[in-house]
């Protein structure tokens, strides 16, 4: 059987009611297979993808979690996707962040999360990411699908590529806005969360944002230690999905997404035909690249 035919009948199991099993092996599968191979099929619905974003040690992981807790609270059906670091034996996920956030799966049966390897692709997003949270909404199982990033620095903008909405979290006391754009998470933010907002400098932290990149910016202060500020920010994320919903932004964001996918697509081919020694030529590589962009843009609609 192929990979398409395996991936297909795995994906019927899980709408059939078999639980999450068919669905874990599905995403296996596509982890496992180049992406120009299979053909996720587009979904009767959209989810609200939502990339949460940061330096590290901003609490990324807690204010997940929390997030999963006031989602799954409001009835809606949350799936979370956590890159995290690769492991340099395996080269799997080392699973930190599922570690942290069993907690708010207990006793939820609603909500599915699996940890992703970044296998060091670019923008600290792995490069089946996209290609798992597409699968994730074509099985018309979840309302809103969260994507946790490493919180590598400036190339975390990529996540700007794969999500509906970017999340930049941040706390007192990293320094000042021009920091934040010099690290280049800024420009790509769609709203700022300002964590841990119980320290010492929280609302300067949050004036001197609003100062920096005019009033228009949704600055939301949470300490998701406790759960202070989530629901509202919940409340946000709902709101601008249902602005996105109703005035063609949703339309437009998804076709800067299709584009990014093209070019994960493209880069994995690259990273695969490099490792092994083939088309090598400048010539080669771009005819190759311009081949699985129209393979691409065939099966997966980009």
């Amino acid at each position: 059987m192929s990979a398409q035919a395996d991936f297909d009948a795995l994906i019927e199991r899980h709408r059939a009611g078999e639980g999450w099993g068919p669905l874990a092996r599905a995403i296996s599968l596509v982890e496992a297979t180049p992406p120009w191979d299979l053909r996720v099929p587009n979904p009767a619905e959209p989810a609200h993808v939502v990339g949460i974003t940061g330096p590290p040690g901003a609490g990324k992981s807690t204010l997940t979690a929390r997030l999963i807790e006031s989602f799954s609270g409001a009835g809606a059906r949350v799936a979370v996707l956590a890159v995290d670091p690769s492991s340099p034996i395996s080269g799997g996920a080392v699973l930190g962040d599922r570690v942290r956030m069993e907690s708010a799966i207990a006793g939820r049966p609603e909500v599915f999360v699996r940890s992703l390897a970044s296998r060091g692709a670019h923008g600290a997003v792995a490069s089946s990411t996209r290609n798992v949270a597409r699968l994730l909404e074509a099985s018309g199982t979840f309302d809103v699908i969260v994507i946790e990033t490493v919180g590598a620095g400036q190339t975390e903008v990529a996540i700007a590529g794969l999500a509906d909405t970017v999340v930049l979290v941040t706390v007192p006391g990293l320094g000042d806005a021009v920091q934040a754009i010099k690290a280049g998470l800024m420009e790509v933010a769609d709203l700022v969360v300002v964590n841990m907002a119980d320290r010492p400098g929280a609302k300067q932290a949050v004036r001197h944002l609003r100062l920096t990149f005019g009033r228009e910016l949704v600055v939301k202060q949470t300490i998701a230690t406790e759960g202070e500020g989530v629901d509202d920010l919940r409340e946000e994320l709902e709101r601008r999905w249902a602005a996105m919903r109703s005035d063609g932004t949703l339309d437009a964001t998804r076709e800067r997404k299709h584009i990014a996918e093209a070019t994960l697509v493209a880069e994995e081919w690259i990273r695969r035909v490099g490792g092994n020694g083939a088309a090598t030529r400048p010539e080669d590589l771009k005819q190759a690249v311009k081949q699985i962009l129209e393979e691409a843009s065939n099966k997966w609609n980009v």
